[in-house]
């Protein structure tokens, strides 16, 4: 493997650019080329395997159109028999590591997917790539140093990110604070707070984490540094000179010593479902736009913006791309037993898509169906030279309130509804009921400041939010002469409470907060039943 650090010790940044972000100059059609000389390497694998001739029906097709004609779109349930005892035999090729997820989006519990040997090392190419586009300004910017530093503050192996930064440190030999070996041994708060200490005197260049992580980083930061008592780390030259330039910095703002005040960080990764609900805090904590990019326990690193922080492009060589209309997902979800069409990545235009993925590389997943819904925003982009489809994550396809066929609520409709109120608020969560013989969305919101407005005027300010946006909700509201949307305020310190229990409970970071759309019954609970504590 061409090691990136070795680019930059040789000063070779022109290549380490075309390594990693030269996909964005790439044509529709050298895009589907390089997918389908791909795609037909896999189908060899694939036909070699007792899983992979299950899946194909028996037959190896000798092209991608026999392929998506005979091999049916699949979910985790079809690999479960193969993937839970982890018989390496029947699959294409020996596993290197097998990634998992948490178990909260599967009935079966966590999903286990193999990962070759390959395909673990082409992690670190898209992360490379989100290093360089989160501090760039234009093409051929290349900030990368060796030995640039990271925060630690992503969950170990066997999770999909302590993956990813293992493969990173080894492709470009970034360090982690603290480092690896160490970090993956701590509980998330100690690993956490002993990077932050460590950063005060080695510095900080990137940081990579969960949007709503770092969100909350950096609302505590300042809270944090005003209750820490001096030390003899403070005698370190390095860390007194940050924290007296913080200091001075924050007084003349008259504010809380804020992240930004102590670093200037090159750039921040981000990622998760609602990045956009948090990419303005963050910027405000830490100083910088955060980068979004998608990644999946399924196939890793597979989308991400450009240094002008529009849409998502996705890479060619990370997997084999295919999406479902909008207009074919409802009839498969109306008929399941009718098989939705495809597009491919080249063929799409403005709308709405459910991504199907094949691995490569000898992986084991074939048309498979994540259940993540992505909105194609624009055709190309002039100003970063690109005609590959922008993309942007819109929902997952379990995240979708509908009320009865009036109106269907995404969580990116229900988070601009709620901003658009401009409530102080932490957090909240929404779920269907009925109440009476109609379904209505029962909302649930923290406020920041609890008991700062009367619930009843909480109420109305968001009804009303939901009256201006949606013509559907008042239309519903005249129809039925029912409310469609129920208000409960949650008590202080709810979401913060929770976290913290997951986080004792060993949860992995990708599920520390609870899903904005239809928790189940036993987080909700947790989450009403806080109780505040006397001061």
């Amino acid at each position: 493997m061409n090691n990136s650090y070795k680019l930059i010790e040789e000063g070779r940044k022109d290549e380490l650019w075309r390594k990693h972000c030269g996909y964005l100059s790439l044509s529709r059609k050298e895009f589907r080329d390089i997918q389908n000389r791909l795609m037909l390497e896999q189908i060899t694998l694939l036909g070699s395997s007792k899983i992979g001739r299950t899946l194909m029906g028996g037959k190896i097709p000798t092209s991608l159109e026999e392929f998506r004609q005979v091999t049916p779109l699949t979910k985790y349930v079809d690999y479960s028999e193969f993937l839970k005892e982890k018989k390496d035999e029947d699959l294409p090729e020996k596993p290197y590591v097998w990634a998992r997820t948490s178990g909260r989006t599967s009935e079966l519990g966590p999903k286990w997917i193999p990962y070759t040997r390959t395909m673990y090392d082409r992690l670190s190419d898209p992360g490379i790539a989100a290093m360089i586009m989160s501090s760039c300004s234009q093409p051929g910017d290349v900030k990368l140093e060796r030995n640039d530093k990271f925060l630690m503050a992503t969950a170990p192996p066997p999770y999909i990110s302590g993956y990813l930064s293992r493969s990173v440190q080894e492709n470009l030999e970034v360090i982690f604070l603290p480092n690896l070996d160490d970090g993956e041994k701590m509980p998330y708060g100690e690993r956490v707070a002993t990077g932050f200490k460590l950063a005060m005197s080695e510095g900080l260049d990137y940081f990579l984490g969960l949007s709503v992580v770092l969100a909350r980083m950096g609302q505590q930061f300042g809270q944090q540094s005003s209750n820490t008592t001096p030390s003899k780390a403070l005698l370190n030259p390095a860390t007194l000179w940050r924290l007296l330039k913080a200091v001075v910095i924050s007084k003349i703002q008259r504010r809380d010593i804020l992240p930004k005040d102590i670093w200037h960080l090159k750039g921040i990764i981000t990622g998760g479902t609602d990045t956009e609900m948090y990419k303005d805090r963050i910027e405000y904590y830490w100083g910088r736009k955060p980068l979004e990019g998608f990644s999946c326990t399924e196939a890793g690193n597979m989308a991400l913006q450009s240094w002008n922080y529009k849409g998502m492009v996705f890479f060619p060589d990370n997997a084999f791309l295919e999406f479902i209309p909008m207009d074919e997902f409802q009839r498969n979800k109306d008929d399941p037993s009718y098989q939705p069409k495809t597009l491919l990545y080249d063929e799409l235009d403005l709308g709405l898509y459910e991504l199907v993925l094949s691995n490569f590389n000898g992986g084991v997943l074939v048309r498979y169906r994540i259940g993540d819904f992505f909105e194609v925003i624009a055709n190309g982009d002039e100003e970063v030279g690109s005609e590959l489809p922008q993309m942007k994550f819109f929902s997952r396809s379990d995240d979708i309130i509908d009320l009865g066929s009036f109106i269907r609520f995404t969580e990116r409709d229900i988070w601009k509804t709620i901003e658009a109120t401009k409530l102080e608020y932490d957090d909240w969560v929404a779920i269907k009921e009925t109440t009476g013989a109609y379904p209505a969305l029962h909302l649930y919101i923290e406020l920041t400041r609890p008991g700062s407005i009367p619930e009843e005027k909480v109420r109305e300010m968001i009804r009303q939010s939901f009256s201006a946006r949606y013509s559907d909700y008042n239309d519903m509201k005249e129809i039925l002469n029912a409310e469609p949307v129920i208000v409960s305020l949650l008590p202080g310190g709810s979401f913060a409470a929770y976290m913290k229990s997951k986080v004792e409970a060993g949860a992995d970071l990708a599920h520390l907060k609870p899903p904005h759309m239809k928790p189940a019954d036993d987080v909700l609970m947790k989450l009403v039943g806080v109780t505040n504590e006397p001061d």
